[in-house]
């Protein structure tokens, strides 16, 4: 169908205080020389336990070794320590700020995240983490530099056209069309492509899979 399929990959900071999921880091390894990885992702804090600052570290500096981004993801409790105790991990780690984003933030965590110099990251989804006319309202205020907006196809409920609406609104509210294509397009390839393994050209005629074209049909 034509879909360029990238993926991210990492121990989630939930799993993390799973011991049963801890040879998942020793495996982690032979997943990120795959060419369509673009990140060591979502790693981070969930309760910000031993185990968490542990798959943390240990996660930051696959994605050095590997010479990947990271998508980091900030605890849903006590958000603005959380951020803080992310940010120090990183810097204390061999990955620069400038290729992290820093997801789930809000109202709360996203000035502190702004001024680390790391790419920042929002969840839309229909009842928790944020809605379009929060997003937009942030937009309003911090600007659309390094922003990323993401929505969810996950095990509660979620809507993934949350994307489609935050980009409705922004227009309705003022945003040119060139700063919808900035936040919902230009900036995720600007981070994703830091790993140098984004492929934006499979619709191309000649592009082909094991020698099968995605085209069909002649087309």
């Amino acid at each position: 169908y034509g879909i360029a399929h990238h993926c991210t990959i990492a121990l989630n900071p939930k799993e993390a205080n799973d011991p049963r999921c801890l040879p998942v880091l020793d495996d982690l390894p032979r997943y990120l020389v795959k060419d369509r990885v673009v990140a060591v992702g979502e790693i981070g804090y969930d309760s910000m336990t031993p185990a968490e600052d542990t798959a943390l570290a240990a996660q930051l500096q696959l994605a050095a070794d590997h010479g990947l981004p990271a998508l980091v993801h900030t605890p849903h409790r006590d958000k603005l320590a959380g951020l803080h105790r992310t940010l120090d991990v990183v810097r204390e780690s061999a990955l620069p700020l400038d290729r992290v984003l820093v997801d789930h933030l809000n109202e709360t965590t996203v000035k502190a995240a702004k001024d680390s110099g790391a790419w920042l990251g929002f969840s839309v989804y229909p009842d928790t983490k944020m809605d379009e006319a929060r997003m937009v309202a942030l937009l309003h205020e911090y600007g659309p530099e390094k922003v990323l907006v993401n929505s969810a196809a996950d095990w509660g409920r979620s809507d993934p056209l949350k994307t489609r609406k935050v980009g409705d609104l922004m227009l309705a509210e003022g945003f040119t069309e060139d700063d919808v294509d900035r936040v919902l397009w230009r900036n995720p390839v600007a981070f994703y492509g830091l790993s140098g393994r984004l492929a934006l050209d499979v619709t191309s005629a000649d592009a082909t899979h094991e020698g099968n074209s995605i085209l069909r049909g002649g087309e």
